[in-house]
């Protein structure tokens, strides 16, 4: 009889086959994205996957599905850091970017492909709580009165500005001598620039 596996060794497991899929997804594209080739991946019996999730696209949800949500947890704990709202800011991006170097292949699986089960229910409500981190921190500006603008569209300003400066830095593309955060800081000092309240503005 199988060993019975805590809910602790259970979660454990799902994340790696989720960390395998993802990687595969990535390196080698959609059709690598096997339960066998998985299985052989993780060193376990071809079936085992299936205990785990029922197919292959529940898995590739489930890899945006928690993914989305370590990514909103690693933004929503660098937001309520100490601070004025800009630094809280630049340690929201900074957690941005530290999430995208550690989960590379999870990070491009969630905003470089197209989503394959919008309508998932545990998806969409991790999609959701990350449209809500986007706009967070911006609201923390416009609430110490530094800029004046719809936080979610200024957030998805700052949010497209961000992922271009990260995808450029996992291409090896950035000019000599920048990183995501450093390329972006100058990106973001002009879109605060031009939605700092006319008062401030000289």
């Amino acid at each position: 009889m199988p060993k019975a596996l805590s809910d602790s060794d259970i979660e454990a497991f799902r994340a790696r086959i989720c960390e395998t899929a993802a990687t595969l997804y990535i390196e080698q594209g959609p059709a690598a994205v096997t339960m066998r080739r998985i299985a052989g991946e993780l060193g376990c019996g071809t079936m085992t996957p299936y205990r785990f999730f029922a197919s292959k696209e529940e898995i590739i949800t489930a890899v945006r599905t928690r993914g989305l949500h370590r990514f909103s947890l690693a933004l929503e704990q660098a937001l309520q850091t100490p601070g004025d709202a800009r630094q809280r800011s630049r340690n929201v991006r900074d957690a941005y970017v530290a999430f995208a170097r550690s989960n590379s292949a999870t990070y491009r699986l969630m905003f470089e492909y197209p989503e394959t089960n919008r309508n998932d229910p545990a998806y969409r409500v991790a999609h959701a709580r990350m449209l809500k981190t986007v706009a967070e921190h911006v609201e923390v500006l416009i609430a110490e009165g530094a800029v004046e603008a719809d936080a979610p569209i200024l957030g998805h300003q700052i949010w497209a500005a961000l992922h271009g400066a990260v995808m450029l830095e996992i291409a090896g593309l950035l000019p000599q001598g920048f990183d995501a955060a450093s390329l972006h800081t100058r990106t973001a000092g002009t879109l605060f620039d031009a939605a700092r309240p006319a008062n401030k503005k000289t």
